[in-house]
């Protein structure tokens, strides 16, 4: 479990890193699955514990899973600045 977490984090970093380079949005979720399949596989070979399928999966998890945090946190934050800013310039 640790290392699925530690995978979504790094996946999101680096899917972070590659967004400032002006990829478009519609292109990120694709990035984030197939940096998240890389990380999977590459952590799997470098301790040993390589199973292919099992790797692509947790990595093709961890991928949808960093975009779905990253749009969750975006817009949850969106909707919080707009309600106080709503409740600020709202007049009695």
């Amino acid at each position: 479990m640790t290392a699925t977490l530690i995978i979504i984090v790094l996946t999101w970093l680096i899917v972070q890193a590659i967004k400032s380079a002006n990829l478009p949005g519609k292109y990120l979720p694709l990035v984030a699955l197939a940096v998240g399949i890389i990380l999977s596989v590459g952590i799997a070979l470098y301790t040993g514990d390589a199973n292919l399928l099992s790797d692509v999966l947790v990595g093709a998890w961890a991928g949808f899973a960093s975009t779905g945090a990253n749009e969750t946190a975006t817009k949850s934050i969106s909707a919080i600045i707009d309600s106080i800013g709503a409740s600020i310039t709202k007049t009695k």
